[in-house]
């Protein structure tokens, strides 16, 4: 199997794996969504407090930090699910295109239209409901995704200059001291 292919069937299982993941994450309910946000938020709040070297904090004060950030968080889930979206999508573009403007619209569509069909799923299960805000906030996500290749790619082609002038002035500095 060439590693055009390989990476194709490897990154289409993440892929696939990344829309089971959001799709099992929309369809808790609000109440067994949110103590999962709960957990994860008190787990980067803990993090947080030892790192500035906070000590613990229990009681009503930890459950109001945890409540005024578990937006923020999920928020933040939101945009690195479908940011890793964009990124798979994208970088299959690329493995087999030249990117164009063209293929990252279409990664931008996919990514638009997964998150406008998750939103709709999440409408009809129990205590959630649907937000167009949150399907801006994972097509930001999928676009950020794209624009970290993008980034990566122009860091190469820089890099590949550099490395060609280096190459040349040498030869070229050989040339002139052999005269």
């Amino acid at each position: 199997m060439n590693r055009k292919k390989f990476y194709t069937a490897v990154v289409l299982f993440l892929l696939a794996a990344l829309y089971v993941t959001i799709f099992c994450f929309s369809a808790e309910d609000a109440e067994s969504s949110s103590a999962i946000s709960g957990k994860i938020t008190q787990m980067i709040l803990d993090l947080y407090y030892r790192i500035v070297g906070i000590p613990e904090i229990t009681g009503g004060e930890a459950t109001g930090d945890v409540f005024s950030l578990e937006g923020l968080i999920r928020k933040l889930a939101h945009f690195a699910e479908y940011m890793c979206m964009g990124f798979l999508s994208y970088s299959l573009v690329t493995v087999w295109n030249r990117p164009r403007l063209r293929g990252s619209t279409l990664v931008v569509l996919q990514v638009f239209l997964s998150a406008a069909l998750d939103e709709f799923h999440q409408y009809f299960v129990p205590g959630r409901n649907a937000s167009f805000r949150d399907v801006l906030i994972d097509t930001a996500g999928g676009i950020a995704g794209i624009l970290v290749i993008l980034a990566w790619m122009g860091v190469r082609k820089g890099w590949q200059h550099f490395r060609n002038f280096m190459k040349s002035s040498k030869k070229k500095n050989r040339t002139d001291s052999e005269r």
